[in-house]
């Protein structure tokens, strides 16, 4: 498959991954806040739209930009299966922060992720995995007021 028919189908599931999060998951899934301060829907459609809005520009850009030759995409059945490995990884995250909460869930998303992806010093890992999670739940817990899942 050429690296053009990659980038427009990667486009296409984009556009249709980031509608449906910005149509149903976040209206039915994200809970609308208190009333006051930032609601938690806020930052989930902001990084919704824009990823829609980047898989629409890599379709447009696909079928409307200028031919520069037929370029084998690097998209392999090895690179295939660890797209499906990373998948699986993230589903498993949210299913540990459904369960257990935002921290435990946020921390082995991030060491799982880190080893995925080839990382295996644990003095870069353990305080990655742990300070990550945990500044972003001091931002938007504390200092912002918006609730995390879990």
């Amino acid at each position: 498959m050429t690296e053009d028919k990659v980038d427009f189908w990667a486009g296409v599931v984009i556009v249709i991954a980031g509608l449906f999060v910005t149509l149903y998951v976040i209206p039915f899934h994200v809970d609308s806040g208190f009333g006051f301060g930032l609601s938690p829907r806020f930052f989930p459609y902001i990084c919704s739209v824009a990823i829609t809005a980047l898989g629409a520009f890599l379709v447009f850009f696909r079928v409307f930009g200028k031919e520069e030759g037929e370029v084998r995409s690097l998209l392999t059945i090895k690179v295939s299966g660890r797209l499906v490995l990373l998948a699986g990884l993230l589903a498993l995250g949210l299913l540990v922060m459904n369960i257990w909460g935002y921290l435990p869930g946020g921390m082995f998303l991030v060491a799982a992720f880190m080893i995925a992806l080839g990382e295996k010093r644990l003095s870069w890992i353990i305080p990655t995995a742990v300070g990550w999670p945990l500044f972003l739940w001091l931002l938007f817990e504390k200092l912002l007021e918006t609730p995390l899942p879990g």
